[in-house]
């Protein structure tokens, strides 16, 4: 009994944990996404004085220069961000 306990609290621990960094990711995806727009209509710096495009084209460049690496990077980034 108290083992079963002891899981169904860690379930919900992980539970939790998951749902809680699944809507962090979700919201950061949305305010890049904001950024870019808003850096296409008002200008550079129109999202908190910093260039998010740029920000966005240095780390796909440092992925490029990385090689192998980096396009094992890009599909651990795009199966991130593809789940649903």
């Amino acid at each position: 009994m108290q083992l079963n306990l002891k899981f169904l609290f860690m379930e919900n621990v992980f539970n939790y944990a998951t749902t809680f960094f699944k809507n962090m990711s979700n919201l950061f995806l949305v305010m890049l996404s904001f950024g870019i727009l808003a850096e296409v209509v008002f200008g550079t710096g129109a999202m908190f004085g910093v260039s998010v495009i740029s920000n966005v084209m240095e780390v796909i460049r440092l992925l490029g220069d990385n090689g192998f690496v980096g396009l094992v990077a890009l599909l651990i980034l795009f199966k991130f961000v593809d789940q649903k």
